[in-house]
């Protein structure tokens, strides 16, 4: 963000990490009993294309790579979209927001993907005015494919409802994504926690403790989405009839939210287990030591005494007397372990 420091509010800055490619726009239109798709890399033919359009029939563009701000300061203006909402399209680190405008309402969302390097998040910006939604991404979804399939599936209630509904529909795509990210994370908690049981080492607590800085990026992106779900349902741009839907998708985002708080829990509970752990092993190492030692004190005393600088006519000139004292240091350890045994020590 340093490079937005001291520029005026509004100024177009992209704070990505993308290279500056123009954008590829597509304009898919779509009536009950079509779907029309075409993709542009300049801005020309799209102003040609919209002019053509029909201002009954819904449109969707979406908007792939977001890395040339210029080109996207002038789509924007060609929507007489304000430049503020243009400046928080190109800030990629802009929290999940939902702002009304007089004309349109815009929405900020993260689009979350969980892989071996951890967590990943890609901005999707969205723009719903009458008849039109506008997707901006910096990295979306495989371009949003699982929509456009239903979009194209006929008699689908995506084309029966129109732009209101495509528009809860993208949102609710990405709100779900958090439910794949927990899953994986679910079952990488379930490794780690026999991992900690089983075999311990101290690359475990280094997972754990990475484990729960992911699960905190994830609470602090899913929070305020909340909160974004509560703007729409304000909203005078949606109408009320969406609202159940947007309230479906709230519930899914508490939902998630207890997922996390639940793995957290488990997350802390995983040094304790760690430390329960170590020390019953160490236990089983001490008592080990313990019986070893136990058996040889009654051999090192018998060694000891005749190992001692005198001689007797008797006992230490006897071939009976050795070969006695080996049977009984024999049997002492025998009887010692035996007793061990019963008394259920190992």
């Amino acid at each position: 963000m340093k490079e937005k420091v001291g520029l005026a509010p509004g100024t177009a800055i992209y704070t990505g990490t993308h290279d500056v490619t123009y954008p590829e726009i597509t304009v898919i239109k779509y009536t009950l009993d079509e779907v029309s798709t075409k993709s542009f890399r300049d801005f020309e033919s799209v102003k040609n294309d919209l002019s053509l359009r029909d201002e009954t029939t819904p449109i969707w563009l979406h908007v792939e790579p977001i890395s040339d701000q210029n080109a996207i300061s002038q789509l924007c203006e060609f929507f007489h979209i304000h430049p503020l909402v243009v400046e928080d399209i190109l800030s990629v680190k802009h929290r999940p927001v939902a702002e009304e405008y007089e004309e349109y309402l815009f929405v900020v969302l993260k689009y979350v993907q969980y892989t071996q390097e951890g967590l990943i998040f890609s901005q999707i910006s969205l723009v719903q005015m009458d008849n039109l939604t506008i997707s901006f991404a910096d990295d979306s979804p495989q371009n949003f494919e699982v929509i456009k399939k239903r979009l194209e599936k006929k008699d689908s209630r995506m084309r029966k409802e129109g732009n209101e509904y495509l528009f809860f529909a993208l949102i609710d795509y990405l709100v779900d994504q958090y439910f794949i990210a927990l899953e994986t994370i679910g079952e990488e908690i379930e490794a780690l926690e026999d991992e900690i049981l089983y075999t311990p080492t101290k690359q475990s607590i280094q997972k754990v403790h990475n484990l729960k800085r992911t699960l905190m990026e994830l609470k602090k992106s899913v929070w305020p989405t909340r909160e974004l779900i509560n703007t729409i349902l304000q909203s005078e741009n949606i109408n009320e009839k969406y609202y159940i839907y947007y309230k479906d998708t709230y519930d899914h985002i508490i939902n998630i939210i207890d997922i996390i708080e639940g793995y957290r829990d488990s997350a802390s509970s995983f040094l304790d287990i760690y430390l329960s752990t170590l020390s019953n092993r160490m236990n089983e190492i001490m008592k080990t030591l313990s019986i070893i030692s136990t058996i040889f004190i009654p051999l090192s005393f018998l060694t000891g005494y005749f190992g001692m600088n005198f001689k007797h006519e008797t006992i230490l000139d006897s071939q009976t007397a050795f070969d006695w004292s080996n049977i009984v240091m024999i049997i002492i350890p025998l009887l010692l372990l035996g007793y061990f045994r019963m008394r259920k020590w190992f």
